[in-house]
């Protein structure tokens, strides 16, 4: 073995800047056996193959890294950059879609006051929620995405995006008092301190949800369109329960 090569590998891999890189080691045709818990790559090649192999090998490897990149790591569903590339997508082919914006209210709270490792719980369990529901009731042509923290987006058609909102709002209610010790389940709230520092009360967790469709407004970037759901989804949080709001508009 290389140890020159091992040793730049894990350099290379240990930079927080290029350990996604995918790497793609060649192997000579002695070699039978390799450390693949130890040895930080993505693919091999043997060298007899690289004329007829190498280009899909190396395609391979970006597409893999690609997808893994683009998922999140909490809730393994896809994130930023899938979220924008499919509302695009969409748009481009005029397929007409709703899609909306969910975020969980009294979340930081809950997450300051029980710490991070109860606050994942929560939001793998909301990710696990919202595409049970969206795939039940509509299993082919959804979408759903993580955007990060506990904020997620779904994508569906007009028809069927009020109904999966509905479920994922009772669903939700149902389940997450479970999340809480029983002291704060019975009275309803936790005490924690926000941002200014001052000791306030938070009820349990609830869904504040904005929706947006291209029906009668012509969207032609994924940013008007994630903004009015985003719009939506402020408007809903005013309501202090679990809400969802459509935009109507036609203009």
């Amino acid at each position: 073995k290389d140890k020159k090569a091992i040793t730049g590998l894990n350099t290379l891999k240990g930079d927080p800047i290029f350990y996604q890189l995918p790497i793609l080691v060649i192997m000579d045709e002695k070699t039978h056996s390799f450390d693949w818990k130890n040895m930080q790559v993505d693919d091999y090649l043997k060298k007899r193959d690289i004329a007829t192999d190498l280009k899909n090998r190396v395609d391979l490897c970006i597409a893999r890294s690609k997808r893994t990149f683009e998922v999140n790591p909490l809730t393994r569903l896809p994130g930023n950059i899938s979220i924008t590339r499919e509302i695009q997508r969409r748009l481009d082919t005029g397929e007409i879609f709703a899609l909306a914006y969910l975020d969980i209210d009294n979340f930081k709270p809950y997450n300051d006051y029980y710490g991070f490792g109860r606050g994942d719980d929560v939001i793998r369990m909301t990710g696990r929620l919202i595409m049970n529901i969206v795939r039940s009731l509509e299993e082919s042509g959804s979408f759903v995405g993580h955007i990060g923290g506990d904020d997620f987006v779904y994508i569906m058609s007009l028809e069927k995006i009020e109904p999966a909102t509905k479920e994922i709002i009772d669903k939700f209610g149902e389940i997450i008092p479970a999340f809480y010790e029983e002291e704060d389940r019975q009275r309803g709230y936790i005490e924690s301190v926000d941002r200014s520092g001052v000791r306030r009360k938070y009820s349990l967790m609830t869904l504040s949800i904005g929706i947006a469709h291209n029906r009668y407004r012509a969207f032609t970037h994924h940013g008007e369109m994630s903004g009015v759901a985003s719009e939506m989804k402020k408007q809903a949080k005013k309501i202090n329960v679990s809400a969802y709001l459509i935009d109507r508009r036609r203009k």
